[in-house]
C-alpha cells in the first residue's frame, strides 16, 4: 500500500511507516526518499499520522492496538483479515474514524479492486489512489467479498494449466502467458458491463451453438469442475462466519 500512495501523482502527502523488519523499510526509503518517513515506534507513527493502517496479523494487533495511545483525529483503515469492526474499535479509541477495508497486493501497483465499508470521505479518497473502490453496504458484504480473494491462487493455477497446455503444442511460454491474460482481462471487462443477474444466459449468449466454447462448457458441467471453486469459497467463507 505505501508503494502505491508513494506511486500515485494525486497523493501530496508523506506515508510514515514502522516496521521491526528494518530492511523493508530501508528499501522504501531508498525507493521514496521524499514521501516516506520511517518512524522509530508505533507510537510515533500514530503521533504523525492522520490516516493509520494497522497492518498487523490479527492476533497482534489484539495484542498491540491497546497499549497505543491514538489520537481522536486518527482515520483508522481496518484491514486485519477475520476481526468485525465492534471488536476493535474499542482497540482504537479514542479515534472516532474507524472503517473497514480489503487492498490486495496489487495495490502497490495501483490496480484492481478495493473493498470498503464504512462512511469517511477521507479514507475512501485516499484508498482511491490505490484502485477501484467497491463500497459495500454492510461489513458482511465486505467480508463476502474478502472471501473472493480467496480463490486469486487458483485461479493463477487455472491461467497456469492453460499455458502449459499450449506449451505442449509447441507454443512459446511469453505468447501462451501474453494471450491467455490479455484473453481473460477482456472477458472480465465485458463481464463486468455486460453480464446480468442470469449468468447462464450470459454464457449461452457468448456461446456458439456446437462451436468450442459450447463443447468445454458442456465439460466442465459434466464432470462438476465448478463445484471445487464453490466448496473452497464455503471454506473460506467459515472463516468470516458465513
Amino acid at each position: 500500500m505505501a508503494r502505491g500512495l508513494c506511486a500515485s501523482p494525486e497523493f501530496q502527502g508523506v506515508v510514515h511507516v514502522f516496521d521491526i523488519d528494518a530492511e523493508r523499510t530501508r528499501s522504501l526509503k531508498e525507493e521514496f526518499p521524499t514521501k516516506i518517513v520511517v518512524a522509530a515506534s508505533n507510537q510515533e507513527l500514530l503521533n504523525n499520522a492522520e490516516v493509520v493502517f494497522p497492518t498487523l496479523l490479527p492476533d497482534v494487533l489484539e495484542r498491540v492496538a491497546p497499549s497505543l495511545n491514538f489520537r481522536e483525529q486518527n482515520h483508522i483503515i481496518h484491514i486485519a483479515a477475520g476481526t468485525k469492526l465492534l471488536k476493535v474499535v474499542p482497540w482504537f479509541s479514542p479515534a472516532k474514524s474507524v472503517v473497514r477495508a480489503v487492498p490486495l497486493p496489487f495495490a502497490a501497483k495501483r490496480t484492481g479492486p478495493v473493498v470498503f465499508f464504512g462512511d469517511d470521505a477521507l479514507c475512501e479518497r485516499l484508498l482511491s489512489l490505490l484502485g477501484t473502490v467497491v463500497k459495500v453496504r454492510t461489513e458482511k458484504d465486505l467480508e463476502v467479498l474478502a472471501s473472493v480473494t480467496g480463490v486469486m491462487v487458483p485461479y493463477y493455477g487455472l491461467v497456469g494449466e492453460i499455458v502449459r497446455w499450449c506449451m505442449t503444442k509447441g507454443l512459446d511460454f511469453k505468447n501462451a502467458i501474453d494471450y491467455t491474460c490479455y484473453m481473460n482481462e477482456a472477458l472480465s471487462m465485458l463481464m463486468r458491463q455486460e453480464c446480468s443477474e442470469d449468468i447462464e444466459a450470459f454464457m449461452s449468449a457468448a456461446a456458439t451453438p456446437g462451436g468450442m466454447n459450447e463443447l468445454a462448457w458442456n465439460e466442465m458441467i459434466a464432470t462438476s469442475a465448478y463445484l471445487p471453486w464453490r466448496d473452497s469459497l464455503e471454506k473460506i467463507g467459515r472463516h468470516y462466519s458465513l
